[in-house]
């Protein structure tokens, strides 16, 4: 469960840190509210979605290979 928070937390930051990167290389005023929202958004991507989709994927692979 901690390998799995360090991932979360680390995909967020990375996140966060590459839109801030962004807004501010295309001329824009990165802020700090943007730079948490995109934090918390990364966090969401990476920690609630991402592995979602991985379970969903490896269940269709197991359906998958049981049908062969």
């Amino acid at each position: 469960m901690t390998n799995y928070a360090v991932k979360a937390i680390s995909w967020a930051v990375a996140y966060a840190a590459i839109a801030f990167l962004t807004s501010y290389i295309f001329g824009g005023e990165p802020g700090w509210v943007f730079f948490f929202g995109s934090l918390i958004a990364g966090f969401i991507i990476a920690g609630v979605l991402r592995p979602i989709v991985q379970n969903k994927r490896r269940k269709k692979q197991q359906r998958a290979g049981e049908r062969i």
